[in-house]
């Protein structure tokens, strides 16, 4: 029930957003569909920007810069940061790593869309 809940909600928000939208401007369908389009791009770049970061692709790139912050501190603070983890990482990317489904359907859901919006323009 809550992944129906969770489906219903990003099937709708795209829509529901480019209605809002598009009774302040002109009621063509065609400015509906360039309205889908954006909106549906747009939470399209958002929700696949959350998924890299949940995928751990960065994690590489902090590790780096944790790292080099480390060597080129002073002994002292070194000293203070050789127990901390974060600052004197051990290895560089977790164990596994968890993207939450929500994210998945809302990219997926809103790509889609997208893709849709392009092909009923060429249609049209």
């Amino acid at each position: 029930m809550q992944l129906f809940r969770k489906l219903i909600i990003w099937i709708l928000l795209a829509p529901l957003c480019s209605c809002l939208i598009w009774i302040f401007s002109d009621k063509s369908f065609i400015d509906f569909l360039n309205i889908l389009f954006y909106t549906s791009a747009v939470l399209s770049i958002i929700t696949f920007v959350l998924i890299i970061v949940q995928d751990g692709v960065f994690d590489v790139t902090s590790y780096g810069f944790r790292k080099l912050k480390y060597q080129f501190s002073t002994k002292k603070q070194r000293a203070s940061m050789s127990k901390d983890d974060f600052f004197n990482p051990q290895q560089v990317k977790k164990d596994n790593y968890v993207v939450t489904s929500w994210v998945k359907y809302a990219f997926l859901i809103n790509l889609s869309y997208f893709a849709i919006t392009i092909i009923i323009s060429f249609l049209i």
